[in-house]
């Protein structure tokens, strides 16, 4: 690979290098936003799959 491999990480960084390689070098605001929005549903997700376990657990020790 290039320099980065190794690293951890390196998957991401490799991952950004290439597609700011496909986009000229050049990382426009809807670009960006697109990563924002996209690393928040999948936080957001995260959060309720986490919650509604957690739930799902307490409701069945409290059936007992």
């Amino acid at each position: 690979m290039d320099k980065h491999s190794g690293r951890p990480g390196s998957l991401w960084l490799d991952l950004l290098h290439r597609l700011l390689d496909a986009n000229g070098g050049k990382m426009n605001g809807k670009f960006l936003l697109a990563i924002v929005v996209v690393a928040l549903l999948v936080v957001a997700g995260f959060v309720a799959f986490r919650l509604i376990l957690v739930d799902m657990i307490l409701t069945l020790k409290d059936s007992r």
